[in-house]
């Protein structure tokens, strides 16, 4: 039983875990006119080998969902390597007429009307906090230089250094369509 403070979501988030996921998490934000999500998903560095640290809410009570978890693993596809996920407490908001909460007898499963849709905007919100916290991946420039060193010293080939006569490559080269 955890006695917290009252606070806002990624306060609860950060007592039920630990004060050092405030460091490990990105907010996920999106939400139409049937249904809305917030929440959070963990910084690639921090994906673990094992799955307990993944969490839907819908309409404020826990659930178990399979392919809406697809629906964020597959956003850190080429972030994490294969055996290791990611973190997530993701609260859905929808319409419950939209829902159909008899599926399983723990309510832990239901049924979602357009599921696929939920999917996609789950997916591509993923992406976007990924990127948005420049967290996807990125090119290391750093090494250009020591890339210039090794093929400077390297003399088996010859370097030559371009020409130009002055005319443009579209006159200088002619194709036939």
């Amino acid at each position: 039983i955890h006695h917290l403070p009252s606070g806002n979501f990624k306060q609860r988030v950060v007592g039920i875990f630990g004060k050092n996921y405030s460091e490990k998490i990105i907010p996920i934000k999106e939400g139409t006119d049937i249904f809305t999500f917030r929440g959070f998903i963990g910084k690639p560095e921090f994906a673990k080998k094992t799955r307990g640290e993944q969490y839907f809410l819908v309409n404020n009570r826990f659930i178990k969902d399979p392919y809406l978890n697809h629906a964020i693993t597959s956003a850190y596809e080429e972030l994490i390597p294969k055996g290791q996920y990611p973190l997530y407490v993701i609260s859905i908001d929808i319409d419950p007429s939209k829902i159909d909460i008899n599926v399983h007898p723990t309510k832990q499963e239901i049924k979602f009307e357009d599921e696929k849709v939920l999917y996609a905007f789950l997916n591509a919100a993923a992406k976007k906090s990924l990127g948005a916290f420049n967290v996807s991946p990125s090119l290391d420039f750093s090494q250009e230089s020591a890339i210039n060193d090794r093929f400077a010293n390297n003399h088996s080939f010859p370097i030559n250094t371009p020409t130009s006569d002055g005319k443009r490559f579209a006159e200088s080269n002619s194709y036939s369509n």
